[in-house]
């Protein structure tokens, strides 16, 4: 009983209380505004006089070097003499009310992903690309592509693995390449190699041309549906690297 007693005793005199808790905040602030009011006026003089004096400041400046283009010397007139106005009045004060929240920062852009790459493709180019029928066949072209380009098997070995730690699959996006639930993009970065839109976008621009003529060549060597579908490839290949070589960043490179 007695400690039931205590604890209605501490509830009504916090009860009690709660006016002069309420009269202290409402005293706090009406100080805070008094003194807010205060260095506004101070300090919005002081900011007048020492606007005025760095407007100072530049003109004479503006004069000393029309001086110098006119081969004229300029005068000690020219110059501001005396120090920058210093603020000795009071600090501006602090508020008694608690900070307001930071605003919202900006929504996370979405990442795109396999299927955002392949609508785009269809929607932009009406191209649809070829998929291998699984990830070992993608690793034997892969493979035979480097071998092509002059790359020996530990430097085929070493790239494969450095980029992917030898897992997941040609078409895996950074942060999905290895099945996990909730399991999210971290970057569009794509297959093996990492490839970035960016980036491809880069070759395109810079080394396209030498790959039309690659594939020229190829085409020339084939017959029948195999030259068919390369051409066609060809086909929308063209104006997507004539697009790459249209863009600012890759003009300046060409121009310079």
């Amino acid at each position: 009983m007695c400690r039931f007693l205590h604890i209605a005793v501490c509830f009504a005199a916090l009860l009690a209380a709660a006016p002069g808790w309420a009269q202290n905040g409402d005293a706090a602030l009406a100080a805070y505004q008094q003194k807010l009011a205060q260095y506004e006026q101070i300090h919005g003089a002081f900011e007048r006089i020492n606007k005025a004096y760095w407007d100072d400041v530049a003109a004479k400046r503006r004069i000393r070097n029309a001086k110098r283009r006119a081969h004229e010397a300029p005068a000690l007139t020219d110059y501001v003499l005396t120090q920058p106005p210093v603020y000795s009045g009071p600090p501006k004060p602090v508020s008694p009310l608690p900070p307001p929240p930071p605003p919202p920062g900006p929504p996370k852009p979405a990442i795109p992903v396999v299927a955002d790459f392949l609508q785009a493709a269809q929607e932009q180019w009406g191209f649809v690309p070829e998929q291998p029928a699984s990830d070992t066949d993608f690793k034997r072209a892969y493979a035979k592509a480097a071998r092509a380009a002059d790359l020996t098997q530990a430097q085929i070995v070493g790239v494969y693995a450095f980029e992917t730690g030898g897992r997941g699959q040609y078409n895996s996006q950074s942060g999905v390449g290895t099945p996990k639930p909730n399991a999210h993009p971290i970057s569009p970065a794509m297959g093996y190699n990492q490839l970035l839109s960016t980036n491809t976008v880069s070759l395109f621009g810079e080394n396209g041309h030498h790959m039309l003529a690659a594939l020229e060549r190829k085409a020339n060597t084939l017959t029948g549906e195999a030259r068919i579908k390369l051409e066609r490839k060809l086909a929308v290949l063209r104006p997507m690297i004539a697009y790459c070589r249209s863009l600012p960043h890759i003009t300046e490179k060409s121009s310079g």
